[in-house]
């Protein structure tokens, strides 16, 4: 899956974030902004941009990995029976506006799945 990998490298480097909360958050208002000012049929492009960031925001700070189910739905998957799916909940931002927030979404990630965010390394440590 690595086009979807570089997929939300492009925007991270196009919109200058990083792949965390921040980011995410800055995603969520990002689509709430433009979204008005795009025909709904035109929405698939950014739909499938920002949902390839999201998803990577998850596997960067999360774990999990990309995964194509047989549906053909794409999933970050923790394991056989934990899921998630950035493109469906940032397909429902654009729908339902922030009542469907993919911030929100990110944020309970670890209290849903009980899963400790990675550590990350601090830059003296590298």
């Amino acid at each position: 899956m690595q086009e979807l990998t570089d997929l939300a490298d492009k925007l991270k480097a196009t919109l200058k974030i990083k792949y965390d909360s921040d980011g995410v958050k800055f995603v969520e208002g990002f689509i709430e902004r433009n979204k008005v000012q795009i025909a709904k049929e035109e929405w698939t492009g950014l739909i499938n941009s920002c949902g390839a960031f999201l998803g990577q925001c998850i596997i960067e700070n999360y774990g999990g990995q990309w995964t194509k189910e047989d549906s053909g739905h794409v999933a970050i998957a923790f394991d056989d029976k934990n899921k998630v799916y950035p493109f469906s909940k940032v397909g429902k931002q654009f729908d339902n506006g922030l009542e469907d927030s993919i911030h929100s979404m990110y944020t309970i990630i670890p209290t849903i799945f009980k899963i400790q965010p990675k550590t990350k390394k601090k830059w003296w440590q590298f």
